[in-house]
Order: structure tokens, then sequence, then C-alpha cells
């Protein structure tokens, strides 16, 4: 076989099987039929990474949940904080906010629109960096949404301290 012919052949497998819905199962991702873990928190010195699957997790309307118990670094000296953030949400069609919370306070709080039908998942996204002064300061990501029926999937985020 060619290697033109043998490209054709390898990208309508892998569209067949993107495509497939036997294979995207009923939350959103060909990984479902894999047992995931709901939370994982790798800290390392000056950062962490969240991941997660929230499960199809409903979300209470008009409320800001968390969707990480929180992860607290420290700053030796005056520092920059930097935290970014994706989750997959099915919105059921309202509107909806990705939030990043520095010590309490959302820093960055970005609405992501309206991006799918009720049935159907999206990815958010959201950065953000800010000065702080010495000592420990806690990331924490939530969730806000205007409709009654959004649940959110996979999520990750990785917090950090610069100097």
């Amino acid at each position: 076989m060619s290697v033109s012919k043998t490209i054709v052949f390898a990208a309508a497998a892998a569209a067949a099987f993107a495509s497939s819905p036997t294979l995207a199962g009923p939350n959103g991702s060909p990984l479902h039929a894999m047992k995931q873990p709901a939370l994982q928190v790798l800290k390392l010195k000056n950062e962490a990474f969240v991941t997660g699957n929230g499960n199809s997790t409903p979300l209470p309307q008009f409320a800001f949940t968390p969707i990480d118990p929180g992860t607290v670094l420290h700053c030796k000296a005056a520092c920059t904080l930097s935290a970014s953030a994706s989750v997959q949400m099915s919105t059921g069609g309202a509107d909806w906010a990705l939030c990043l919370v520095l010590d309490g306070a959302a820093i960055e709080c970005q609405y992501q629109g309206v991006q799918s039908g009720p049935s159907g998942f999206v990815m958010g996204n959201a950065q953000v960096a800010a000065s702080f002064a010495a000592g420990d300061h806690t990331f924490q990501t939530q969730l806000y949404t205007d409709g009654s029926s959004a649940a959110y999937q996979y999520f990750s985020m990785h917090y950090a301290v610069h100097r």
C-alpha cells in the first residue's frame, strides 16, 4: 500500500472512531468505559495539577460550585501566582462561567456562553496570573450556571507559584 493510501486509510479510520456514538458513551468521552478517579491532586514543589471527572455531577442553578477542594501553595517572598483550568460541561442550553479563586476571592470569572444544546458537551478554559505577598495561598476552581440542568465532566487545573 502506498504512503498516501495509508494516510487516507488512517484518517478515515480515525474519523469513524471519533464519530461513533457507541464509543462516546453517555458522558461524552470515548474513555467512558475506563474507570476514572473522581479527583487526583499532584502537588509538586511550587505547582499542583488537579484532574478528575465530575461524572455528570449536576450543578445548582445560580450558585458558585467548587469542583476541587482547594490547593495550598507557598510563596517564600512576594510572587506571582498563576492558575489555568479546563472543564467539560453539558450546559443544558444555559450560560455558564468558569471561575478561578485565589485566597477565597474570584480573581477571574469568565462567562463561557451558551455553547451546547441540552445533551451536548463543551470545553471551557480560563487563565489568570496575579501578584501576591509571601505566605500560603489557596487556589480553587468554581463553576456557575444560569441553568437548572447543567452538569460537569472531566476537568484539569494547573496552579503555580512564580518568583
